[in-house]
């Protein structure tokens, strides 16, 4: 487990772990996916999970945790009472999913934290005076797929934009915001071969929003193209007018934590905790 407590970002601060496939093996799980955990039935069918993850949040001190559905990386950001409609409660911590509204983050009030499982994906901290948002930024989410192909769905094409979008919603100036994300996966790593055999005629058009939208996001070597997750969201803040924003602490500096490029079976997941301190 890796810990992080006392993150500034902005006028708050958070408190920020990581717990890699390994640690699952305490609570006999095989890594941390919550994709069997949706409501409250599941905890007696997944009571290895429901107490792992019951376990982790005891041992920062939060006692209601978010847990929006992320796979979707829709690029929205919740607010607590649209993730309320089912509570799962693990013991004397409320757990809120609601599987039916997909979403990237949620605004957190103090003492309240986002849970996540990922691998590549790293979360986000954001902050503008009072107010905290924490999401997951898969790539999907930094960069929509039918953006990529030509057929945009969605209000924004980056959970970044989002992002910003709600805070300033809560009357808070550019100036304000702070974004901060950490546990990126390697760029050097984040390959996106051009002639992939399934994926090849969508990385290229990919690498082509990337490279015309965030110029220097992306690299080649040996013919290959890699994609700078990391530099792509600090371009998008800048683009929008933020400009405290970083990313650091990759995946790079922690070799135990899980990402699809690691060599290892690509579906093994972390689990991600950040907490707002009081």
């Amino acid at each position: 487990m890796f810990a992080f407590s006392n993150v500034p970002v902005g006028k708050l601060t958070a408190t920020v772990n990581a717990w890699s496939p390994d640690d699952a093996s305490q609570y006999r799980l095989q890594d941390w996916s919550l994709r069997s955990l949706q409501g409250q039935e599941d905890v007696f069918k997944y009571h290895s999970l429901a107490n792992g993850l019951r376990a982790t949040l005891c041992s920062i001190g939060a006692k209601i945790a978010y847990a929006p559905s992320v796979a979707n990386m829709s690029a929205v950001i919740a607010h607590p009472e649209d993730l309320k409609k089912d509570k799962i409660q693990l013991g004397e911590i409320e757990l809120y999913r609601n599987p039916g509204f997909p979403a990237d983050g949620v605004f957190l009030q103090p003492g309240e934290a986002f849970v996540m499982s990922a691998a590549d994906c790293p979360p986000i901290i954001a902050t503008a005076g009072e107010h905290m948002i924490v999401s997951h930024a898969g790539l999907r989410s930094l960069a929509e797929t039918g953006a990529v192909l030509g057929r945009p769905s969605r209000r924004h094409i980056s959970v970044v934009y989002t992002i910003i979008e709600e805070l300033l919603k809560k009357g808070e100036s550019l100036n304000e915001i702070v974004l901060y994300m950490m546990f990126c996966v390697p760029a050097e790593m984040f390959d996106h071969h051009p002639l992939h055999p399934e994926h090849g005629t969508y990385n290229r058009k990919l690498v082509e929003m990337v490279d015309t939208l965030w110029n220097g996001s992306t690299f080649r070597k040996n013919g290959n193209v890699f994609l700078d997750m990391e530099s792509i969201f600090v371009k998008q803040a800048r683009e929008m007018g933020v400009y405290r924003a970083w990313a650091t602490h990759s995946l790079r500096e922690f070799p135990a934590l899980a990402h699809t490029r690691d060599g290892k079976d690509p579906s093994r997941r972390n689990l991600f905790v950040v907490k707002r301190n009081t």
